[in-house]
């Protein structure tokens, strides 16, 4: 797509904080924030349209800049729907406002003989008029102030609560693509692929199983879920042996996280790269990426969800033949966290 990558600087905070600026590497959304008006301005720090982050979308919940040349020089012939730039947030949805909290019950009271014991007329209005600030105040008793609802189509569930060690059972085992790796059961399902789904078609996937962690995350009746899919490198992205494993697989990787709605894996996010290492299975050369995406709006729009951690192995298979690509992508909620690295660990080469 034509345009260019807005430069690094300071811009109106992407995920809809009024007031806030949020500060754009020139390659991602940064934790960096100040107030506007600590920095003086009540426009973004540069003229014209900051980047923006890219809305959610239901694609991602089934699976959401840098410069596009690959480490190495060597550009890829590149042409899948990556944007020149982050695309616009969605705004959250408003809610109807949630119940004010029930008032706090007074004191009961105790009638008048405590006071008495102070001892005096003059002991009683001095406990009198202490009585009263404190319940001006909110000390003692007296009704609370209800809270805000929050933005999103839902109030927010509990903090996720999976185990990060347990994984899901091991059922059998699926063979695509010039590789193998487990398929497994519990809330697995194996997932339908149309060749016109853009897993298919845009990213040469043939294989996927899911496992739903929220139903209608997003009012709509989208489901987010943990994926792992399976296939071969497209042909959009150069490749011409194994020293290209790793710019191939960050290419791709940057794509899929990058699309933008309706066809998008994610929704807005700010990435934290864990991983990038070569790797050997089963004698063939292979490269492994791993980030985390987190989602600063989640708790705000009901998401069960607050980071997904995401992992991409390529594995040259010769050169007769397009390298093959596993894909598994992990949210937070989901219960047995452990699953992503029980997959990952068991890949083979037939």
């Amino acid at each position: 797509m034509s345009g260019q990558t807005p430069e690094a600087g300071w811009y109106h905070d992407p995920f809809g904080t009024p007031g806030l600026l949020r500060y754009w590497n020139g390659a991602q959304w940064t934790q960096a924030t100040r107030a506007a008006e600590e920095a003086g301005v009540a426009a973004p720090a540069h003229d014209g349209a900051g980047p923006q982050a890219p809305a959610a979308s239901s694609a991602g919940a089934s699976p959401s800049g840098e410069d596009s040349r690959p480490p190495g020089g060597k550009q890829p012939n590149w042409n899948l729907s990556r944007p020149s730039f982050e695309p616009p947030a969605e705004p959250p949805a408003p809610l109807p406002r949630q119940p004010a909290k029930e008032p706090a019950p007074a004191p009961p009271s105790g009638g008048s003989g405590p006071l008495w014991a102070l001892g005096g007329g003059g002991a009683l209005l001095v406990v009198l008029v202490v009585l009263v600030a404190a319940f001006a105040t909110g000390i003692a008793g007296g009704r609370e102030e209800p809270e805000a609802a929050p933005a999103g189509p839902t109030v927010s569930p509990a903090a996720p609560s999976a185990d990060p060690a347990a994984r899901s059972p091991v059922v059998g085992t699926i063979t695509d693509s010039g590789l193998s790796y487990p398929r497994l059961g519990g809330r697995w399902r194996p997932r339908p692929l149309d060749p016109d789904d853009n897993l298919a078609r845009a990213y040469g996937f043939n294989r996927v199983q899911s496992a739903v962690v929220q139903e209608d995350y997003d009012g709509t009746g989208g489901r987010y879920v943990a994926s792992i899919a399976s296939g071969r490198l497209p042909e959009a992205i150069a490749y011409d042996g194994p020293e290209d494993l790793e710019a191939a697989i960050t290419e791709l990787a940057r794509a899929m996280e990058t699309e933008p709605p309706p066809t998008g894996s994610y929704p807005a996010h700010i990435r934290e790269d864990l991983q990038s290492q070569p790797r050997s299975i089963d004698g063939h050369r292979a490269h492994y990426l791993k980030f985390r995406l987190s989602f600063p709006q989640a708790a705000a729009r009901g998401w069960n969800f607050r980071t997904e951690t995401v992992a991409f192995v390529l594995v040259d298979q010769g050169p007769e033949q397009r390298p093959s690509v596993l894909w598994v992508t992990m949210p937070d909620s989901h219960v047995n966290g452990g699953d992503l690295e029980l997959v990952v660990e068991s890949i083979k080469v037939p």
